[in-house]
C-alpha cells in the first residue's frame, strides 16, 4: 500500500515540475567576456532584439566576435531570441525580467536607482522567439 501511495506522490509531484518546466521564460544570459557597446540612449533603456545566429554575428552592439560567439553559445536561436539592453543612468537601476502569465510577452521592468552617479549598464535575456517584448517603469 505504501509502496502504492509513494509511486502516486511521485507522479504527481512529477507532472507538476513538468509543467513548470513547460513554461517559457525569460533568463539573463552570462556576459563574462562580452563587451555591449553602449547606444545613444538618452539615459533609458531601449531593447534590441536578435532573432538569428546571422543578426548577432552582424550586429554592432558587441564589440567583438568574442563577445558575440559567447553569447552564441547561451542562445538557441531556433527556439529563442536575444533581447539587449544598453544605457546610461544610475548606479542604482535595476531592469528585471518575467514573462506575462500567457507567457507571450516578455516584460521587463525598471527601476529607476535614486542615486546621482552615472553609470554604464548591460544586460542580456533569451526570451521565447515569437514572445513580444515590452518596458515598463
Amino acid at each position: 500500500m505504501r509502496s502504492g501511495m509513494c509511486a502516486v506522490l511521485m507522479l504527481v509531484v512529477g507532472a507538476a515540475f513538468a509543467d513548470e518546466s513547460a513554461k517559457p521564460v525569460a533568463r539573463a544570459i552570462d556576459l563574462k567576456d562580452v563587451r555591449v557597446v553602449a547606444q545613444s540612449d538618452g539615459g533609458k533603456p531601449k531593447p534590441s532584439e536578435i532573432k538569428s545566429a546571422k543578426e548577432l554575428a552582424d550586429s554592432l552592439l558587441f564589440a567583438d566576435a568574442t563577445g558575440r560567439d559567447a553569447i552564441k553559445k547561451q542562445v538557441d536561436f531556433e527556439k529563442e531570441k536575444i533581447v539587449v539592453f544598453a544605457w546610461s543612468g544610475s548606479g542604482q537601476d535595476k531592469l528585471t525580467a518575467a514573462m506575462s502569465k500567457d507567457g507571450k510577452t516578455a516584460e521587463f521592468t525598471l527601476k529607476t536607482g535614486l542615486t546621482d552617479d552615472l553609470r554604464r549598464h548591460a544586460l542580456v535575456f533569451a526570451v521565447p522567439k515569437d514572445a513580444k517584448v515590452e518596458v515598463k517603469e
